[in-house]
């Protein structure tokens, strides 16, 4: 845990954070997580961390990892989209 003295008009206070940022497979710091479906997931998406040069969006509000942009792709071609 990394924590720092943050000095205020009211006062100083030490805040505190995980040193853990999640970081997409390209290295880059991750603001999105793939949105595809995995019912076995305690959250239900597969939920890997993605910057916003390796989402793949099909949809508004939807991000993909490069894994299920493929399954995505290949999804469409088998419904012949």
């Amino acid at each position: 845990m990394i924590c720092e003295t943050v000095v205020t008009p009211a006062g100083a206070m030490i805040v505190c954070r995980s040193g853990r940022r999640k970081r997409c497979t390209c290295g880059r710091a991750a603001k999105l997580e793939c949105d595809w479906k995995v019912p076995a997931r305690r959250s239900g998406t597969c939920d890997r961390p993605l910057c916003e040069s390796c989402s793949f969006v099909p949809a508004p509000g939807k991000d993909l990892c490069a894994d299920h942009a493929r399954a995505y792709a290949h999804w469409k071609a088998v419904r012949g989209q």
